[in-house]
């Protein structure tokens, strides 16, 4: 199981706790196997000082902080989760997991292609009233956050 997590458009309420986030996520990966890789990426100089601490927190529990910084450019985040995850599944044949954590339309090509090729894609959906059909039909599974 591998997680990718668009921590830049998915970022939990500062309030909460980061190792209990992590839990909560590693015990829906856990029902699909062992976790091999729990990315998160994001731009950390666009970050408030305010999360440093949940950062380090989310660290400090196993997660793989991924810097993606803009320099004037759109979509950096969402093209490099698309690449790693065909790095994943190019380097673990099917049937393996990857559990993403996006709420973002551009990912519903890159989860079909993956369910094509007999890859279980669970989505983990922001709670947001506008999450796209368009993704959420390809997914294998989808959690609500």
């Amino acid at each position: 199981v591998a997680i990718f997590w668009d921590y830049e458009n998915c970022s939990p309420p500062l309030n909460s706790q980061g190792h209990a986030i992590v839990n909560g996520i590693r015990r829906i990966a856990h029902v699909f196997g062992y976790v091999t890789s729990f990315k998160a990426y994001l731009d950390v100089s666009s970050q408030s000082t305010k999360s440093v601490g949940f950062r380090s927190d989310l660290q400090s529990s196993g997660v793989s902080m991924t810097d993606c910084p803009h320099n004037g450019r759109k979509d950096v985040v969402d093209k490099m989760i698309l690449v790693d995850m065909l790095a994943f599944a190019n380097d673990h044949p099917s049937p393996a997991t990857i559990i993403l954590i996006a709420g973002d339309r551009d990912y519903a090509y890159a989860i079909s292609t993956l369910r094509l090729r007999q890859y279980n894609v669970i989505l983990i959906v922001p709670p947001a009233p506008n999450i796209p059909q368009s993704l959420e039909s390809q997914a294998s599974v989808v959690v609500d956050w």
